[in-house]
């Protein structure tokens, strides 16, 4: 599969990611708090001068895998969130993995935000996942198995969000080359991330153990 095909899954991404930017508009943040060396090696402070859709992934690499640790706050995350989420999902080779930035949301409180907000955001790992699933499965026709759901998966799992509608859906028929890779790996090969989702991971053990989900 050409990965530049704008496919349904691939529309439908590129809307959540739209409808977010919508839910999450807000005014520019005066400044991000933190580690003032932190603060200067990582140039956080060029994340405010730019407009938010031309923030690049490199720069922004750098604050998420700070955030929440050494810099930034809640209110500069937020700002910054559709532009982590856009970049994450469109430009993978310059963003931090899915699993790092899917975490950064438990730590921001993210069940706290306003169901409008949670559920702009539930839709667009949704969409995510079915999108790195349909890659997956494209890479399997071609003889070669990525692990981008699996990343996604994970990353939700760290983010708290229940795992079961994925994990049925990668028992159904259309999924089995992927679901037959991840019981491969299980349990020694899977991302090293899971161990801190462990409850999760017991969850998405069930299926990889050939139990039911």
């Amino acid at each position: 599969m050409n990965r530049d095909t704008v496919g349904p899954d691939e529309m439908r991404l590129r809307a959540a990611v739209e409808a977010i930017y919508g839910c999450f508009a807000a005014p520019v943040p005066k400044q991000i708090i933190g580690c003032p060396c932190c603060i200067t090696t990582r140039q956080i402070d060029i994340l405010l001068t730019k407009p938010l859709h031309a923030v690049t992934g490199t720069a922004l690499w750098r604050y998420v895998s700070g955030v929440f640790l050494t810099v930034g706050a809640e209110r500069d995350f937020r700002y910054l969130l559709p532009r982590i989420l856009e970049v994450s999902a469109f430009d993978p080779t310059n963003a931090n993995d899915p699993e790092v930035v899917l975490g950064k949301l438990k730590l921001a409180g993210w069940r706290s935000w306003s169901p409008a907000e949670q559920q702009v955001i539930e839709e667009f790992v949704d969409a995510w996942f079915e999108r790195e699933l349909t890659r997956d499965l494209a890479g399997a026709e071609a003889g070669w198995i990525e692990m981008n759901a699996e990343s996604v998966l994970c990353g939700a799992a760290r983010a708290g969000f229940p795992l079961r509608p994925w994990l049925i859906r990668l028992c159904e028929p259309d999924a089995a080359p992927v679901l037959e890779d991840l019981k491969s790996r299980y349990p020694s090969e899977l991302s090293a991330f899971w161990e801190l989702a462990p409850q999760q991971l017991q969850e998405f053990a069930t299926i990889l153990d050939g139990g039911s989900s």
